[in-house]
């Protein structure tokens, strides 16, 4: 099926009276508005009779589409809550049902194949309405600012639409005029035509509609990370009936949401990018009542002061909640590129994840990557095939192939416009305001010999490190900092506890799990990830059940 078809899929007659024993039928003259832009958690509407118009105020309220009998009408926001981006209006006398926003999940949950034409839907719909360039958020910055590229890397990772403008586009200067921001970036116009100049990321996540009330209460599982492993996690936990929590500093994805493409996951044979990979997880927690907060980072963790105590949760956004059960799945984060003059240029030419966001910055542009893992090829691939006049040097310390799929190696040596630079690493990084060379050595020339290569930009995926330095300094970690689990902290001698052994995923502080890339001795794959998400569950479970009989 094409795009459109699986857009805007009609509902069958059997799924039509399922869909009206949870809503009502509601009668709306011609021209009477069902929603308009800015309205947060809408009901769900189907159409029975006549037809609804959606139009798009962002653009001068030009018609989207037309809905005719057997539709439903709505995108990605009937699940986030967030406010919509567009308005509905009835046309002909329409009749429609009516479920109520807080009835919508269950709705998905007992009529499985209308849920699953839903959710399909709704992010097709959110594609194309994205392809239109005018919708959602509009930012002005130059595309070699970092506090721009940051407003644009947290709005993509929270899948609220925007559209960024250049300073000197004609829109650009337009709108840097109306908002007289005295010289700084970014200016970020809002749906409602308000304007920020230069904000902080909770102002922008406010202001934007994808800021949810920072949680203050006791739950069942709170997961610190939204990684594959905690999409994951939240979304088994609250199939099964764990109240959820996932809380993050930046978005869903994680570092995978950093991949341009994923093509060794299971059920996907074409590929996907993180980011499509992290919104499917987040509509299926949401879609079984799991909660999302984000940008939102842990302050401290405090442990259970008894062994049926919770443990305690304190958030930089003010709030202190409780939990049963603990789950880091905060990764890790790639190390600093290591080159002269490197820093000046940290999300302005030098960046450590590879999306559509930063790779349209340097169209036409000569790029360079480092690294020799999945991370990397995934990056030099996506590099090469978006803009096949660039030239993307690929930099690896040692030879090229160790550490990667072979699939993906083998690609990248038989695509033309990409150079291997076997035993190579840059040395320094050169430009004013923004890279306009790049010095490297190689080994293979001579270790004194330097050479200068024309470069925009380096997308460098060289070392993990855990994303662990805000845990209590006791919690067992490994020798590489990684949080040891289950048998590993049995056999250091960590465990406290003599009246049980830990659960498989469990660290040295009771009730606190670990799973994906923080985990020690976990395969750094997206598949694994999503594994210990799973069995972080069958822990919480056990460990929920435990509680409960010593209570």
């Amino acid at each position: 099926m094409s795009n459109a078809d699986t857009a805007f899929a009609k509902l069958t007659q059997s799924e039509l009276i399922l869909v009206g024993s949870l809503g009502t039928e509601v009668d709306f003259d011609d021209g009477e508005i069902l929603f308009r832009a800015g309205d947060a958690k809408i009901d769900l509407f189907v159409v029975l009779e006549g037809s609804v118009e959606i139009v798009n105020p962002a653009d001068g309220n030009r018609l989207v589409v037309t809905h005719d009998p057997g539709a439903f009408i709505g995108d990605i926001d009937l699940l986030t809550g967030r406010p919509v981006l567009v308005t509905a209006i009835a046309r002909g006398n329409a009749k429609t049902i009516r479920v109520p926003f807080s009835k919508i999940r269950s709705l998905l949950n007992r009529v499985p194949s209308f849920g699953e034409k839903l959710i399909v839907g709704f992010t097709r719909r959110r594609e194309i309405l994205s392809q239109t360039g005018a919708i959602g958020v509009q930012i002005v910055g130059p595309g070699h600012c970092r506090e721009t590229n940051l407003a644009r890397e947290f709005l993509y990772k929270n899948f609220v639409p925007f559209t960024w403008h250049a300073p000197d586009s004609a829109l650009g200067e337009r709108l840097t005029q109306e908002a007289n921001a005295g010289g700084k970036s970014p200016i970020i116009r809002l749906n409602d035509q308000r304007f920020l100049i230069d904000p902080s990321l909770k102002e922008l996540a406010s202001a934007s509609g994808a800021w949810q009330p920072c949680p203050d209460s006791h739950l069942q599982l709170a997961i610190i990370g939204a990684g594959p492993a905690g999409i994951a996690a939240a979304v088994y936990a609250a199939s099964e009936g764990i109240e959820t929590l996932l809380i993050d500093r930046m978005g869903p994805g994680g570092q995978a949401g950093g991949s341009s493409k994923i093509e060794n996951f299971i059920g996907f044979p074409a590929g996907l990018s993180g980011a499509e990979l992290a919104t499917r997880g987040v509509l299926q927690m949401l879609k079984f009542g799991a909660q999302m907060a984000a940008p939102v980072g842990v302050v401290e963790l405090k442990p259970a002061a008894t062994s049926n105590g919770p443990i305690t949760l304190t958030l930089d956004c003010g709030s202190t909640l409780s939990a049963d059960v603990v789950l880091i799945a905060t990764g890790v984060h790639w190390r600093r590129l290591e080159a002269i003059g490197a820093s000046r240029f940290e999300g302005a030419g030098i960046h450590y994840v590879c999306t559509s966001v930063e790779a349209h910055l340097y169209d036409g542009q000569d790029v360079a990557v480092v690294g020799s893992g999945n991370s990397a090829g995934q990056a030099v691939m996506y590099l090469a095939e978006c803009c096949t006049s660039r030239t993307v040097h690929l930099f690896v310390r040692g030879r090229f192939g160790n550490g990667m799929s072979e699939y993906l190696s083998n690609r990248i040596r038989n695509t033309s416009n990409v150079r291997i630079h076997e035993q190579s690493q840059i040395t320094s990084v050169h430009g004013t305001k923004h890279i306009d060379e790049i010095e490297f050595q190689s080994s293979e020339i001579a270790a004194t010999l330097a050479t200068r290569l024309s470069c925009a930009a380096v997308f460098a995926f060289i070392g993990a490190e855990p994303s662990c330095d805000w845990l209590p300094e006791s919690i067992a970690k490994d020798a590489n900092g990684y949080l040891q689990t289950g048998i590993d902290v049995l056999r250091s001698g960590s465990w406290p506890l003599v009246d049980r052994d830990p659960c498989a995923l469990e660290t040295s502080i009771p009730g606190v799990l670990a799973a994906g890339d923080i985990r020690s001795g976990s395969t750094k794959r997206v598949g694994f990830a999503v594994g210990d998400g799973s069995l972080a569950v069958t822990c919480t479970h056990k460990l929920i059940s435990i509680r409960s009989q010593s209570t």
